[in-house]
């Protein structure tokens, strides 16, 4: 029986054709009651799990939606039915408490692995190994009453979580007996991890069909280790998790005219059934559109490596739904007089990770200008602190406005192409808030469309570089 990998280290096995019921299934919607249902896997040999947002290093603990992906192959494996799978279904959307020992990861090696899509030809990928305190992982839902039985079938039939070298024997908690967890999700978190989000299964299905793996595409969330206490935070703004994807062409001058063509081929898939908070209309709480620029590195030049979305944090789940099944399907987007073509990453640099863009930060540094909504002449610096409290995050403490960028990559804010032509003032800015703030910090009148993103500055930075606006500024690649 062919294996089809899903997602990395994720597989599948279909049903055999002449005894396989249809693969889709449908959960039918109703009040139920819920109950807390715990159940645990015990790794028995190697370790291997890579972190898809950053392949050469190790995912620890496993991601719930890595988890949930082994249950669905194990369900069709097993041929456990449609009562199983409707049950499996169910921790879609849910992010379970976890607990997981302390792990120890060795230096990543490579492998040569396969390709489908080219005939003899192999990739060189990490496969990074970790080695856990306690093999056993124990994950805590909230689930239906009804799904509890089909849940623990699935459970109890796992053969692998990750990679097939990967082998794990599944054990349900009797109430009573299941460990506390140290992992709970938490938005100020600092690890982030995957969870199955509605619609999860649709996308593996889809990936089944087509013979090849999505990357990338489903969001994370942050996750908090008990007993550290929240971070030192003011809060998020107002988004979610960035979902983002490659592009073959621009550069930081037409950051908006990139994501505003995103907009349009997402919209042209889903049509007149595209949800309010895609389309935007009459809808204040909606997506934002992005281009994704190289700045803030010693050898950054300002192109766009990718184009994205920001979900807001309050997201309906059909239209998260929707926005994940019209991305696979988008292949190239609108700009200028013809097409820039756009692929799933298959590795993630620096630039398309959430984290670049999101890491707690008491300073910022705008990456495209931040757009006015009126005529400011000397007093820009006020009106960008007005701008980024109106967005939806607190008010900065002090302001550096200029229309020379302080990020290197960046470009004066008169070259920066906007979406519409009307005049309204451009400037960059250097901000610091009284306390450390979650990103993506997006400001100003064009933030739907990429215009006024900002990166975080690192630690390190002197006060004396911050408040110059010296280009030597660093965003890092990841704050830790």
């Amino acid at each position: 029986m062919p294996i089809i990998k899903l997602c990395r280290g994720e597989f599948i096995r279909p049903w055999a054709a002449e005894a396989a019921p249809t693969f889709k299934v449908k959960i039918e919607q109703h009040t139920m009651s819920t109950t807390d249902f715990s159940f645990g896997i015990e790794f028995l040999g190697p370790v291997i799990l890579a972190d898809p947002f950053r392949p050469e290093r190790a995912e620890w603990p496993p991601a719930p939606s890595r988890v949930y992906a082994a249950l669905i192959a194990a369900t069709c494996e097993h041929r456990l039915g449609d009562a199983v799978l409707a049950a499996v279904r169910t921790l879609e959307g849910n992010a379970p408490a976890i607990t997981a020992s302390a792990a120890a990861a060795y230096t990543a090696h490579q492998i040569a692995v396969r390709t489908a899509h080219r005939f003899n030809f192999s990739l060189l990928m990490p496969e990074p190994e970790i080695s856990p305190a306690s093999p056993v992982v124990a994950y805590h839902w909230r689930v239906p009453e009804t799904a509890v039985d089909g849940i623990a079938q699935a459970v109890r039939c796992l053969s692998h979580v990750g990679r097939g070298e990967s082998l794990v024997l599944g054990h349900v908690y009797l109430p009573g007996t299941a460990p506390a967890p140290n992992w709970v999700p938490d938005r100020q978190g600092s690890l982030r991890l995957r969870v199955p989000t509605p619609g999860r299964f649709e996308v593996l299905e889809r990936d089944y069909q087509r013979g090849r793996a999505t990357v990338l595409v489903e969001p994370a969330i942050p996750y908090r280790r008990v007993g550290d206490g929240p971070e030192t935070s003011v809060g998020h703004g107002p988004w979610g998790e960035l979902i983002a994807l490659r592009v073959d062409r621009g550069d930081i001058r037409s950051a908006a005219l990139l994501a505003n063509g995103l907009r349009t081929a997402v919209l042209s898939i889903l049509g007149d059934g595209a949800h309010p908070q895609i389309h935007g209309h009459e809808c204040r709480d909606h997506v934002a559109w992005l281009a994704l620029p190289n700045v803030g590195g010693l050898h950054s030049d300002g192109r766009i490596l990718g184009v994205g979305v920001l979900p807001p944090s309050h997201f309906d789940p059909e239209a998260g739904r929707q926005l994940r099944l019209a991305l696979l399907k988008v292949r190239e987007i609108p700009f200028r007089s013809g097409f820039a073509q756009v692929s799933l990453p298959t590795q993630t640099v620096a630039t398309l990770r959430h984290s670049t863009w999101a890491q707690p930060s008491k300073r910022w540094a705008s990456a495209t200008p931040v757009v006015l909504e009126h005529k400011v002449g000397a007093d820009a610096s006020r009106a960008i602190a007005q701008a980024i409290q109106r967005s939806g995050y607190p008010r900065p403490v002090k302001v550096w406005a200029n229309v020379v960028p302080s990020l290197l990559g960046a470009v004066h804010a008169a070259e920066t192409a906007s979406r519409k032509q009307n005049g309204l003032p451009r400037r960059h800015a250097l901000v610091e808030f009284a306390e450390p703030i979650h990103g993506p910090l997006l400001a100003g009148g064009e933030r739907y469309f990429g215009l006024g993103l900002f990166r975080p500055i690192a630690r390190t930075t002197s006060d004396a570089e911050f408040a110059g606006g010296s280009r030597s500024l660093e965003a890092p690649e990841l704050l830790e």
